[in-house]
């Protein structure tokens, strides 16, 4: 019972159908499951340091400077309206 066909409003009767694969036949017999793509070996990807992830040349840094200077500029502003 790999896929369950119902059918269009389950008019048709039910049917099964195979399994739906994903990837290709070389990535099923690699021999490499999930746990070895999880703890096995270094990222793939690199880990940004924090001076890396806030500076204006990401969209994180851009972001979070963008709102910092918001916030600075409406506290400026409230402070200079009368009470």
């Amino acid at each position: 019972m790999g896929g369950l066909n119902l059918s269009a409003g389950g008019l048709g009767g039910v049917k099964n159908v195979t399994a739906p694969q994903y990837g290709s036949a070389q990535s099923y017999t690699s021999g490499l499951g999930a746990t070895s793509a999880a703890f096995a070996g270094p990222s793939t990807v690199p880990t940004m340091s924090t001076g890396q992830l806030i500076a204006p040349k990401h969209a994180f840094g851009v972001a979070t400077w963008l709102g910092i200077t918001s916030i600075v500029l409406l506290v400026c502003i409230r402070r200079s309206l009368p009470n």
